[in-house]
């Protein structure tokens, strides 16, 4: 199995600048896998974009299944990989989530059985974006009352 296409889909601004950026890689066997990179806000998320946008041809012809492959390829052999930071690493795992997408559709299983078995039966809900609010509409917090009135 090969990686034939990479489409890169910078979304329409929404309220307060949020512009997320999403890929997806296309296999020659009809296989395809979404990712999406976490840096949305302010003027990193111009980079974010410009990043996976750099890096995507280097998946071309690849095989999919090959996780590590592809991600020390990305890491070493692009201009800025080694060294580091939040923008290459937000765009290399853009790409590693939509790979994960292919691997499970692949194997026709869940992921936490691909990365080694379920470890709990629960697992506690973790809110990273509740100073942003929930819903239509954003309501900044900036106290402890601001963020009790987004729950």
């Amino acid at each position: 199995m090969k990686i034939t296409k990479i489409d890169l889909l910078y979304s329409a601004p929404v309220e307060d600048g949020w512009r997320p950026s999403f890929c997806r890689i296309y296999t020659d066997n009809g296989l395809y896998g979404d990712g999406e990179v976490a840096l949305s806000y302010g003027a990193v998320r111009h980079a974010a974009f410009a990043e996976m946008r750099d890096l995507a041809p280097m998946l071309i012809g690849m095989n999919p299944l090959e996780h590590e492959v592809i991600w020390e390829k990305l890491y070493r052999q692009s201009f800025f990989g080694l060294n580091a930071g939040p923008v290459i690493f937000g765009a290399i795992s853009a790409f590693d989530m939509a790979l994960w997408d292919i691997k499970g559709k692949y194997y026709n299983a869940p992921l936490h059985e691909l990365l080694g078995g379920k470890q709990r039966r629960q697992v506690r809900a973790y809110a990273s974006q509740l100073q942003m609010g929930w819903g239509v509409g954003r309501h900044h917090a900036g106290n402890p009352e601001d963020y009790a009135a987004n729950t």
